[in-house]
């Protein structure tokens, strides 16, 4: 079967939501120490999956694994039927917002120029962007609340202005799994609130399926299917009032967790909050 046969399998429609994504018994070291041992887990069509743990926990390199920008010692890392380095061209269907987007704050990139560099995958090396590509950036700047705003410059945006408009360009490419690494940092609380909001709006619309990593356990389980808390390991792995109730949370924040006490009572966790 091609690749793309087996691409456009997951996405048909026929015989029920897929596993898009799948890791089993993931061992990754860097610079000589082990900074992930034996995560295993899945994301299946149209799941909201929270990853939460301390800093230093190894939640970005589990996105990068998956991505196929670190490769682990051991274990299988599947992506929508293969392996990471197979997807090639299909990454397009993958929409990544990273932790920290450095960018020159006076440097002249308008709003429509960011979000366009999420088409380049789309367009091609050294091709001109097509009506397609434009309506599609256009298409992306409306979803994300930003419309009227396509010439503005990035560095004139307020904090959640500019998050969003990194989620539009992770949103144009044909995008059907999100990855998001903590893009709410940096706001202040009803920014976060209506960053979280937009993007469960926007996963039920379109469909999509989400990996969220977050050290803010309260900021998740408000809005995930389940959540994954990791510190290197796996600790646990449930519906968000299992994790929030469980005492293993303690353990996997350590020295860390003064911040949580008390956050399974202002913030219960809601069933299929993924919307």
């Amino acid at each position: 079967m091609s690749r793309a046969c087996r691409v456009a399998d997951f996405f048909s429609g026929a015989g029920g939501p897929r596993t898009l994504i799948e890791l089993s018994d993931v061992w990754v070291s860097l610079g000589g120490q082990t900074v992930l041992e034996d995560i295993t887990f899945s994301l299946d069509e149209s799941m909201f999956v929270g990853v939460i743990g301390p800093n230093g926990a190894g939640k970005t390199t589990l996105l990068r694994v998956i991505l196929g920008l670190v490769k682990p010692d051991r274990g299988t890392v599947c992506v929508m039927g293969m392996s990471p380095g197979e997807l090639k061209h299909e990454l397009h269907h993958i929409g990544y917002v990273p932790q920290n987007v450095l960018f020159d704050p006076i440097f002249p990139v308008s709003v429509y120029d960011v979000v366009m560099m999420g088409r380049i995958c789309c367009i091609g090396t050294f091709r001109f962007a097509r009506k397609k590509d434009r309506e599609a950036v256009l298409d992306s700047i409306r979803m994300v609340g930003l419309e009227g705003l396509e010439q503005r410059l990035i560095g004139e945006l307020s904090g959640g202005q500019q998050k969003r408009a990194f989620l539009a360009r992770a949103l144009c490419m044909e995008t059907r799994i999100l990855l998001l690494d903590e893009p709410t940092s940096g706001l202040d609380l009803p920014a976060q609130d209506q960053f979280m909001e937009l993007l469960t709006e926007l996963k039920g619309s379109l469909g999509l399926s989400v990996i969220f990593v977050s050290h803010d356990v309260n900021v998740l389980a408000r809005f995930a299917d389940e959540l994954i808390c990791i510190n290197r390991s796996m600790h646990l792995h449930g519906k968000p009032q299992e994790v929030l109730g469980s005492e293993r949370l303690k353990d996997a924040y350590r020295c860390e967790f003064d911040f949580l006490v008390g956050s399974g009572a202002h913030h219960p966790g809601r069933e299929g909050g993924g919307g």
